[in-house]
């Protein structure tokens, strides 16, 4: 049995480990000095192989002697999509080496470039990158990434992105210094709020608990309408306080990195608190404990908006102020989910069918939509598991 549970744990972790690099992305790396500017492109052989034929031998495998061969071809097709300029002057980068990172989910090449027209490093430059966007592939996207940074101290980055390119954004500036930190505050708050109104499992969450908040439980077993509003809005402010308590000391710990689960885990377990909370709202086992279970299911949705926040790109001495900004704009989406749900529950509340039809039949549909997503969501970690069980390895 531990051996099992050992097993599983460990999987997780490699899993969680293997979302560094990801198929459909690709990265262009930079180092900056105050003189000097280099950077290098990362792109799977996969996604290469759309747009030059890398495949010679057709079997369905790029091998590295089959991407060398093909490597001039495979510049030219970069530099006419990669693009810099600064102060309105063309910088045109120069590819110099080419290495390789193999890991489970495909082969990067990585391609390394120069600006030699760039004598002194600007504050900023204006950045093109159009790889694969002029295809039929609207799916792909492409992270600009400074490694290294002497100006501002940062060394060995490779999580946080400063720039997202997509089909529509293939135009952007890259600030070579930082931005002041008004500015990174508000667009932390933007990304927070946008992140809870996407974050359809979090919104998911909080309807759950707004189910029941309108009602009282008697004897246990028979819930009823709530009498007062100011009753009902109390029930709500508390679970909504454990909430934000909860997901904001798990998100300050993770993005401060002292903290840190498998994402599939952490995903997994988000799934599963709606299931559980819908379940009580049929069932209810532990309504008495809720706040226990609003708190420790925070944590794991504090979890998941660090892992969102991770990559969205911050230099290091501005990690505190997007950390508050994000948590606020958290906090921004959550509240306004909450204005627009609850007054309708509780207008609904004294409604006959509102217990049989809207919290119970309600909680099963969300009980089935969660147990969907626990499973889409662990099913490459089961079948790791059960290769690793049953299998002859």
């Amino acid at each position: 049995m531990f051996r099992v549970f050992w097993l599983i744990a460990a999987v997780l972790v490699l899993v969680g480990q293997a979302q560094a690099h990801r198929l459909n992305e690709s990265y262009v790396y930079f180092n900056v000095t105050d003189d000097g500017l280099s950077g290098r492109i990362e792109a799977t052989f996969t996604d290469i192989n759309k747009v030059v034929d890398l495949d010679r031998d057709g079997d369905g495998a790029v091998t590295d002697a089959e991407f060398e061969a093909k490597i001039p071809e495979v510049q030219a097709y970069f530099a006419e999509r990669l693009a810099f300029s600064s102060n309105g002057t063309s910088l045109i980068p120069v590819f110099t080496d080419v290495r390789y990172l193999e890991i489970d989910v495909d082969t990067f090449a990585l391609m390394a470039f120069d600006l030699p027209e760039l004598t002194a490093t600007p504050d900023a430059i204006d950045m093109e990158y159009r790889f694969l966007f002029d295809t039929v592939e609207t799916t792909h996207r492409g992270f600009a990434i400074i490694e290294s940074n002497t100006r501002t101290g940062v060394e060995n980055n490779e999580a946080q992105f400063s720039l997202i390119f997509g089909p529509g954004e293939e135009r952007q500036s890259l600030s070579l210094i930082g931005r002041p930190w008004p500015e990174i505050f508000v667009e932390f708050i933007e990304h927070g709020i946008w992140h809870i109104l996407i974050g359809y499992d979090h919104i998911l969450f909080i309807v759950t608990l707004l189910l029941a908040s309108v009602l009282v439980l008697r004897n246990n077993t028979e819930w009823v309408p709530t009498e007062t509003f100011g009753a009902a809005f109390w029930t709500v402010a508390k679970i909504v306080t454990l909430f934000t308590v909860a997901h904001t000391i798990t998100l300050s710990l993770a993005a401060l990195g002292i903290i840190q689960l498998p994402i599939v885990l952490v995903e997994a377990v988000i799934a599963l608190s709606i299931a559980i909370v819908a379940l009580d709202n049929i069932f209810p086992l532990f309504h008495r404990r809720a706040w226990l279970v609003v708190f420790l299911f925070g944590l794991f949705h504090g979890l998941g908006f660090a892992n969102v926040l991770a990559p969205l790109g911050v230099d290091q001495n501005a990690k505190t102020v997007a950390l508050v900004g994000f948590n606020l704009g958290v906090e921004i989406g959550q509240l306004a989910i909450v204005a627009v749900v609850f007054p309708v529950l509780f207008l609904l509340r004294r409604w006959s069918l509102y217990v049989p039809l809207v919290l119970k039949v309600g909680s099963a549909g969300l009980i089935a939509i969660a147990l969907f997503w626990f499973i889409e969501r662990t099913f490459d970690i089961l079948g790791n598991v059960t290769a690793a069980i049953f299998g002859g390895g």
